[in-house]
């Protein structure tokens, strides 16, 4: 299959290898880049304050990343606190610089999360939220509903590519592409956003892979008819998914 890669770097180009090793022919074009977020500078005080009993919560691997240098430049420390990534890939991030001891949801969502049995009773605890701008807003209402007291940190900002002259659209059907990678609902609005108005029956008519039922079901509101839920973003999960369809067309 000719599967259309559109995640950021570097996961795009080490997704794009294993596709290529499995005899996939990917068309890699990463819509997504990723800058300094508007708290970055804050960073370090806000966690400062946190002690052995409160709860460092990361929303994805940009969150430790950005985090990380931003603390590094400023010469502080991780806190001696509670850990919790959203999911594998954000986990592996945190162990990368040291921390292992981090709590993973078996659902890799906001949900999740919120249902781990070590954040059942917050009250009077501190959470920071390490995340991007925008994104859902679900953990805070819910913790502070239960006592604690929340605080989110904006440590990165989402830039996304345009595609003013519809030069990059074109390109994907010049290749060939007969199915599209999807790993996030921002990434599946933009990309429906720059093939709309030129090539939307095209772009609808696209096998879609995605990372969870929640961008499932709004990829079959915007249109999408293919779509299968993948129930991960990591390479294997994507990998897993878009084979499972090659070996049901034959």
């Amino acid at each position: 299959m000719t599967p259309l890669v559109v995640r950021p770097e570097p996961q795009s180009e080490s997704l794009c290898r294993q596709l290529a090793a499995a005899g996939h022919q990917p068309v890699t074009c990463p819509l997504l880049d990723f800058a300094a977020g508007r708290d970055i500078s804050r960073l370090g005080p806000k966690l400062a304050l946190c002690g052995p009993r409160d709860y460092v919560i990361a929303v994805s691997v940009q969150a430790v990343t950005f985090a990380d240098n931003a603390l590094k430049s400023q010469n502080r420390p991780w806190p001696d606190t509670h850990y919790i990534a959203v999911g594998e890939a954000t986990a592996q991030a945190f162990a990368s610089i040291g921390i292992r001891r981090v709590s993973v949801p078996d659902d890799p969502r906001s949900e999740g999360i919120i249902a781990l049995p070590e954040l059942q009773q917050p009250a009077g605890r501190q959470v920071i939220i390490l995340r991007g701008d925008g994104g859902r807003d679900l953990i805070a209402p819910t913790l502070e509903a239960w006592g604690a007291r929340v605080r989110y940190c904006e440590v990165y900002r989402r830039q996304y590519r345009p595609d003013p002259d519809g030069g990059l659209v074109k390109g994907w059907q010049r290749q060939g592409v007969d199915s599209i990678i999807v790993t996030s609902g921002g990434l599946l609005n933009h990309l429906f956003q720059l093939a709309a108005t030129r090539a939307k029956d095209w772009l609808l008519s696209r096998l879609l892979i995605v990372p969870s039922e929640r961008v499932a079901q709004a990829a079959k509101t915007l249109g999408f008819t293919l779509v299968i839920n993948a129930e991960g973003a990591s390479n294997q999960a994507l990998l897993k998914a878009l084979d499972e369809r090659k070996r049901n067309d034959k």
